[in-house]
C-alpha cells in the first residue's frame, strides 16, 4: 500500500490530499490555526512531517534496518523511518535561514522580491520529492539482485559494475523511471478529479452521509492531534487509490529493466 514511490503525489500535487477532506472543515481548521491558535503551527508542521514519513513504508530502509533474525525489529524500523525525517527537519531549519538571506540579497541588489513563505514551502516540496526519488531509483536498480537474495553490499557492487559497462543504458533507464513516475502521478490527478471525486460526492448524496474526512477547528491541543490523525487518514486514502496506478507503472518498469534475472543468476562478484 505504501511501497515504491507512493506518497510523492501529495508533494507534486498537494491538492490530491484535499479531495478526501471536507472543504468547509479545511477552511475552518486553517483559519483558526493561522489566527487565534498560531502557537500550534510548529507542532502541526512537525507532526505532519512525522505522519508522512512514518506512513511511508520504504522497502530499502527496511532492508538497511533488518534484524539479525531476518525479521524487521520494531525499534530499528522506527529508526529507519525517522532517519529521513531528521534530514527533512534539519534541511528545513538550515534552508529557511539560507533562503531568507537569498531573498534579502535579491531584493536589495536587484529589486526582485521573492515571497519568503511561498519559497520555503516550494523548497520543502522539492527536497521531499528528490528524497523519495533518491530512494526509489536506486532501489529499482538493485531489485533484480535483491530478488536473488543477494546482500545489499554485493548487490550494489554488481550493479555499479553493470552501470560502468553500460552507461548509456543506465542513463536511459533512470530517465525512463523518472518519466514513468511523473506520468503515473499525472494519471492519478486526472483519475481523482474525474472519477474518485465525483463518485465520492455521488455517494454522499445517495447515502445522505458525508464520507469526506472532517477536520476540527483548532481550539485546544487535542484538536491538533485529532487533525493530524485525520490528515494521516486522508494521506492513506490517497495512497490506497494511487497504488493501482503504481502497480501498472511498476509492471512497465520491471519489463523494461535492462538487468534481466537470467543475467543476475550467472553474475560473479
Amino acid at each position: 500500500m505504501f511501497s515504491d514511490y507512493n506518497g510523492i503525489q501529495v508533494f507534486l500535487y498537494p491538492g490530491t490530499i484535499f479531495y478526501w477532506i471536507s472543504n468547509a472543515s479545511i477552511v475552518l481548521a486553517l483559519s483558526t490555526l493561522l489566527s487565534v491558535r498560531l502557537h500550534y503551527l510548529p507542532l502541526s508542521f512537525f507532526g505532519r512531517l512525522s505522519d508522512l514519513y512514518l506512513l511511508h513504508n520504504d522497502e530499502d530502509i527496511h532492508h538497511l534496518f533488518r534484524a539479525t533474525s531476518g525479521k524487521p525489529a520494531f525499534g530499528l524500523r522506527v529508526l529507519g523511518c525517522c532517519y529521513p525525517l531528521a534530514h527533512q527537519i534539519l534541511c528545513g531549519a538550515v534552508g529557511r535561514d539560507d533562503f531568507f538571506v537569498f531573498t534579502e540579497f535579491m531584493s536589495y541588489f536587484y529589486g526582485i522580491k521573492i515571497p519568503l513563505k511561498h519559497g520555503i514551502m516550494l523548497f520543502f516540496r522539492l527536497f521531499t520529492i528528490l528524497l523519495i526519488i533518491a530512494y526509489y531509483i536506486p532501489a529499482m536498480w538493485l531489485k533484480p539482485y535483491r530478488k536473488r537474495r543477494y546482500g545489499k553490499k554485493r548487490s550494489e557492487l554488481l550493479c555499479y559494475a553493470w552501470i560502468i559497462k553500460n552507461p548509456l543504458q543506465a542513463v536511459k533507464y533512470s530517465g525512463m523511471l523518472f518519466l514513468v513516475m511523473l506520468a503515473a502521478v499525472r494519471a492519478y490527478v486526472i483519475v481523482i478529479a474525474y472519477a474518485y471525486d465525483p463518485l465520492l460526492y455521488a455517494l454522499n448524496d445517495f447515502l445522505g452521509v458525508n464520507l469526506h474526512v472532517e477536520l476540527l477547528p483548532i481550539t485546544k491541543l487535542w484538536t491538533v492531534v485529532y487533525n493530524l490523525f485525520m490528515l494521516a487518514v486522508a494521506f492513506m486514502l490517497s495512497n490506497l487509490c494511487f497504488f493501482p496506478i503504481i502497480k501498472l507503472a511498476q509492471l512497465l518498469a520491471d519489463a523494461l529493466h535492462p538487468i534481466k534475472l537470467g543475467q543476475v543468476s550467472h553474475a560473479k562478484s
